[in-house]
Parts: C-alpha cells; structure tokens; sequence
C-alpha cells in the first residue's frame, strides 16, 4: 500500500474569504432569479402554444 502524501494549498486570508464567499452568494442568488424568470417565460410559452390545442380538443369533445 502506498503511504499518503500530503499537500499544502495555500488559502486567502479570512477577510478575502468572506468577501468571496459573499460574491459567490450574490452570484447564487441571481442565478436562481435568473432561473425563475427564465421557467415563468418557458411556462407562459408552453402554455401558449398548448392552450389553444387543448380548447380546441374540449370544444370537439362537447360538440360530438
């Protein structure tokens, strides 16, 4: 078995820690906006172009 090597990684001070870690944050947060905006259109889409099949296949069925 191979003995276990270690390495150093150097980290940023504390300070510059939470400042990335806040601008990952903000990052996150507009991402999900982003994201939720995004779904709201695609759902408005699906609903445009399925709406109009949909009543129109209700309208046959009460008209048969």
């Amino acid at each position: 078995m191979k003995q276990a090597t270690w390495h150093y990684v150097p980290l940023q001070h504390l300070a510059e820690q939470h400042r990335i870690a806040a601008k990952v944050a903000a990052l996150m947060a507009l991402c999900d906006r982003l994201e939720a905006s995004l779904t709201a259109a695609t759902r408005s889409k699906i609903l445009d172009a399925v709406l109009p099949e949909a009543l129109e296949s209700a309208l046959e069925a009460v008209n048969a």
